[in-house]
């Protein structure tokens, strides 16, 4: 880095660029339950009619989690009757009821 200006400066650009997001996972993963922290992103990223075009994999790298974590969550939400899960998505049902079940 020492001996290239625009090496360094292509560095620190994308420091500078990704550091806030990483304070704000680290926030969320630090003081926000998995459940809440998992709700709000499925809630975040569904469409009008209430699907989230995601994978367990995705949303568990987006929770700061792993992907068996997230599935068990998932499927008590599913057995609750909150979501349905689908191959790469998931179908909010009751998006209140999955937003309260974040808070529990």
């Amino acid at each position: 880095m020492g001996d290239s200006a625009n090496f360094r400066g292509f560095v620190m650009d994308d420091c500078t660029r990704l550091m806030p997001s990483l304070f704000t996972l680290i926030d969320e993963v630090a003081f926000a339950p998995l459940r809440q922290r998992l709700a709000q992103r499925l809630l975040a990223d569904a469409d009008p009619r209430g699907v989230a075009t995601v994978t367990q994999q995705k949303l568990a790298d987006e929770v700061g989690s792993v992907r068996e974590v997230v599935s068990r969550i998932l499927a008590q939400w599913a057995a609750a009757g909150l979501i349905e899960l689908r191959r790469g998505a998931v179908k909010i049902v009751d998006r209140v009821s999955a937003a309260a079940a974040g808070r529990r």
